[in-house]
Parts: structure tokens; sequence; C-alpha cells
């Protein structure tokens, strides 16, 4: 019986765990996106996109604070390139197996819709 015990609460803690990871990275890649999307109907990064990221952040239940945000280039024209990242670090622990960081990263590329 504890054999058993010593296999399924390790399971157990994994589930929960992958389950908390994947919440994370589904909100940083909503965060991601919907910034992506502003940055290129405006053409640049400023506080509008900044704001709108923080909060898609905060909706999931993100901490904005504890959260890397680039938006590269800074400006863009019509049609070109403006990509989003979202980066964040989690640490995983499963009791009996192992304990590690990670690193979760979201990219979205939007397209320039103005011209400056």
């Amino acid at each position: 019986m504890l054999a058993v015990a010593f296999i399924l609460v390790p399971v157990l803690f994994g589930i929960v765990e992958l389950g908390g990871l994947i919440h994370v990275w589904i909100g940083e890649q909503a965060a991601a996106a919907i910034g992506a999307r502003v940055a290129g109907e405006r053409g640049e990064d400023d506080a509008i996109v900044r704001d709108r990221i923080r909060i898609e952040l905060v909706a999931a239940g993100l901490d904005p604070n504890h959260v890397q945000v680039t938006v590269t280039p800074a400006s863009v024209r019509w049609g070109q390139p403006i990509t989003v990242q979202v980066i964040s670090h989690r640490h995983l622990a499963i009791p009996f197996l192992f304990s590690r960081d990670l690193t979760l990263a979201s990219r979205y590329v939007g397209r320039g819709e103005v011209n400056h």
C-alpha cells in the first residue's frame, strides 16, 4: 500500500503542476496575441499596447509584475511585422521525482496597419 502511495502522489502532483503551467502558458498566449493585434493597429509600442497586455494578463490571473514583455520593433509602417513576446519564469516541483525552474515564452507577430 505504501508503494502505491509513492507512485500515485507524484502522478497527482504532476497532473496539478502541469495544469497550472498550461494555465499560465495559455494566459501568456492570449496576452501576446492581443498585444500584437493592438500594436499592429497602433503601429507602435506605446502605453495603450502595454496596458492592454497588462489587462489580459490580469484577466488570466497572472501578475504582470512577474512577466517580461518585449515589443519589437518600437514602431512599424503598413504591412511590417511587429512582434510581442511574453516571458515568465516558473518553478516546477514534483515530490519524489524532481524540481526545476522553467521559462515559459509566448510570441505573436502582428502586421502594421498604419502609415507614420
